[in-house]
């Protein structure tokens, strides 16, 4: 405190600003806004020496002593706090755990709807300043005593009808300093939620799920923090499970959170639940802002039971949370690739711990991580459902070995013979078919038959993919567009440019070319770019208006069709190529997921996995459905190298313009990150830096740098002395600090 400068003593407000400062700052509490300040509110403060006040967010008071240099908030931008103290917990664990600025993992909780107040209207509203009515009219002197009593700010409209008055009167008290008029921008009040009775289907339960459901249940019922792992096959009901245990928190009077991973199947798995709830919200990335806000509105005041969604709705409002469900959690599209890159199981389960809930995690093959859990924690439990319903069978899978194909026929032929024989026979029983290559496009990469000099992007360091749809040649990664040269343009050259390797649209094309009436559909990303388009492909198919479904990895999820009798894995081997430590285990779930979709009715199923990788554990483990063996023999690979599960590792990725300086700084970077852990005693290894497997992307060269920890204590208390002494900084175009990463592309 300075000298000769008087202290006070009042409420303090600790402010997390939306912009990327890795701190809080501390402001009074003016008296005019006394009471309107609460934790989760958000505010406008100003910031060092800048005259535009900026947003933020409360995240707690308390009475302290204050001077005069201590900064005033200037406004209370929302009248109703965001986040509750238990989502404000939430999201100050994600800053640190995910060492990420706490304004902006604070903003990142709230949908931009509601922070924008998207679908807001304007409304006047009258607050008290003088509680004085000497010397007023009878009618001023009435309107008054209404707003006292109204608790001392009331929106105009409504004092109006409770004094019997008309506005006038009321513009009168706030031109004699004895109230205050201000406009708000306000949501209006959320409507029912209600829909139609819900529908039950008529099914008997296996033993299994019984058992399953018997102890989700008690779980439910407990409302204590447990992680309950519902290892289940492809078929085996897994879906039915979790709707028995939600109805079980509904029934409490308690919310549930169903999380997906993909779109698709929150589409899916949307209409089949809003068939067996009365109230539920689908909660995903293709609302516009003004539904998402109506939606966050309604769930707040507690109008909806059931939440369904992707990665945000980890961060739904539920004011009387009740079980949360993370389906297919072994996902990557769980980890959110931008800041704050949590992953949405783990915060999934820290929101459990917090709001003493139980949590489960489904799949047909669950992540390592997970699997280690549940073998070793104490607040982890594992329910298996080993069996398919009804009695069914598990697909019979055969592997092709595509080198032998290669020799036995001419020209290039994408489907083996074996996979042409079932399809013909599929398509003959009038059933239905999934073909999965993880793969968009149509070729793979261009090259001049005659120098042998690729297509690559000219801002990244990849090969073009061929789009025959568009005509042109496109980057995965920052999305340039070229049309595709007739003949090389290398001086001197003027070779034929050849398509080589594959993807969804020649794996398309060639099934229209050798079945003309089959009608094929695509699910890629590159033709599904709406919600409507998922909910119009998927009902066409479940209609059985499609016969062939050709798709990449968002087909392997979950899905669920009857008729579905074949599936084809048109290449087992694109994620093994990657250079990365969890390509085994990516190969192995996506090999079992979509070997899953077929069978699933009395029609049986078969599957056919093609590959030039078919002698490896990955592929031999998927095929048999052994998820047992591949996880003992995984895991133990990996703790001979001390790899995750066994060790946690952050990823550093700097990238800028000038190859140099990102080298330099990289360099610079380890170095200080190695002195200031060696400073504080934290023991990590610091894996030297490197060229990122794609070392160039939209012009900026990339460089890693690994962390390695033995556990998420040591990661958290050394991310703490790193941040708290400046040292994850880079004189570089950006730096990103990737904890827990699910790739290292």
């Amino acid at each position: 405190m300075l000298e000769g400068v008087s202290a006070e003593r009042g409420p303090i407000a600790s402010v997390a600003p939306l912009a990327p400062i890795d701190r809080t700052y501390s402001y009074r509490v003016p008296a005019e806004l006394a009471g309107r300040v609460a934790p989760g509110t958000v505010v406008a403060v100003r910031l060092g020496a800048g005259r535009r006040a900026q947003p933020g967010v409360c995240v707690s008071i308390s009475e302290e002593e204050w001077d005069a240099t201590l900064r005033p908030i200037e406004a209370v931008l929302d009248e109703r706090p965001l986040l509750d103290a238990r989502m404000l917990e939430l999201g100050q664990w994600i800053s640190r755990y995910y060492a990420c600025p706490p304004g902006p993992t604070l903003r990142a909780m709230i949908p931009a709807g509601r922070r924008q107040r998207a679908g807001a209207r304007r409304v006047r509203w009258v607050r008290l300043v003088r509680n004085d009515a000497a010397g007023l009219p009878p009618k001023q002197a009435a309107a008054l005593s209404a707003l006292a009593t109204g608790g001392g700010e009331m929106r105009i409209a409504a004092l109006c009808a409770a004094a019997g008055c008309g506005a006038g009167v009321v513009a009168a008290l706030a031109k004699d300093g004895r109230a205050k008029i201000e406009t708000r921008r306000e949501i209006p009040e959320p409507g029912d939620a209600g829909g139609p009775p819900p529908a039950e289907p008529a099914f008997a339960l296996t033993g299994d799920q019984q058992r399953a459901i018997s102890r989700l249940t008690a779980c439910v019922e407990e409302r204590a923090f447990r992680v309950v792992v519902l290892f289940g096959v492809t078929g085996s009901g897994k879906t039915e499970c979790y709707v028995r245990a939600i109805r079980a928190a509904v029934a409490a009077g308690r919310q549930a959170i169903l999380l997906v991973p993909e779109i698709a199947l929150t589409t899916q798995t949307a209409q089949r639940l809003a068939r067996r709830f009365e109230r539920v919200a689908v909660l995903h990335s293709a609302l516009s802002d003004a539904q998402r806000g109506r939606l966050w509105e309604q769930i707040a005041a507690g109008g909806i039971s059931v939440m369904i969604g992707t990665r945000s709705a980890v961060f739904a409002p539920c004011p009387r949370p009740g079980l949360i469900v993370v389906d297919e959690e072994s996902e990557p599209g769980y980890k959110n690739q931008a800041a704050p890159r949590y992953h949405t199981r783990d915060v999934a389960i820290k929101r459990g711990q917090i709001e003493s809930i139980p949590v489960v995690l489904g799949s047909a093959a669950p992540s390592l991580e997970t699997w280690l859990n549940a073998t070793t924690q104490a607040h982890y439990e594992l329910i298996r459902l080993p069996r398919r319903v009804a009695g069914l069978p598990m697909p019979r899978v055969q592997v092709v070995d595509m080198r032998d194909e290669q020799r036995a026929r001419r020209g290039v032929h994408l489907l083996s013979r074996l996979m042409e024989d079932r399809l013909a026979a599929v398509l003959g029983r009038g059933e239905q078919s999934v073909l999965l290559l993880n793969r968009r496009g149509y070729a793979s990469f261009l090259f001049c038959a005659r120098c042998r000099t690729p297509i690559v992007c000219p801002n990244c360091s990849v090969h073009l993919v061929f789009h025959a749809t568009a005509g042109a040649a496109i980057c995965h990664y920052c999305h340039e567009r070229l049309i595709v040269p007739a003949r090389c343009a290398m001086a001197g050259c003027g070779g034929t440019l050849v398509r080589f390797g594959m993807g969804t649209q020649r794996v398309e094309q060639e099934l229209a070319a050798k079945f003309p009436a089959a009608r094929i559909a695509r699910f890629d990303s590159d033709v599904m770019r709406r919600a409507e388009d998922y909910a119009r492909v998927l009902g066409d198919f479940e209609a059985r208006r499609i016969d062939v479904l050709v798709g990449t990895q968002m087909v392997a999820k979950g899905l669920d069709f009857p008729f579905v009798s074949f599936v084809g894995v048109v290449s087992a081997d694109t994620a093994l190529a990657l250079p990365d430590f969890r390509a085994a285990e990516r190969t192995f779930q996506l090999v079992l997921q979509v070997a899953g979709r077929s069978g699933r009715s009395e029609v049986g199923g078969e599957v056919v996995v093609q590959t030039f990788a078919g002698h490896l554990p990955a592929i031999q483990r998927a095929v048999s459905h052994d998820y047992d063996g591949f996880a003992a023999h995984e895991l133990e690979a990996r703790r001979r190298v001390r790899l995750p599960p066994h060790a946690r590792l952050v990823r550093i990725v700097l990238a800028d313009a000038r190859l140099t300086r990102v080298q330099r700084e990289a360099e610079a970077l380890a170095a200080r990150i190695g002195e200031t852990l060696a400073k504080f005693g934290a023991p990590a290894d610091v894996i030297a830096p490197q060229p990122s497997p794609i070392q160039r992307i939209r012009n900026q060269y990339r460089y890693d740098l690994l962390l390695r920890f033995a556990g998420a204590s040591a990661m958290i208390r050394s991310l703490d002395a790193l941040r708290g002494a400046g040292a994850l900084k880079a004189r570089v175009r950006t730096l990103v600090v990737d904890v827990d990463p699910v790739s290292l592309q």
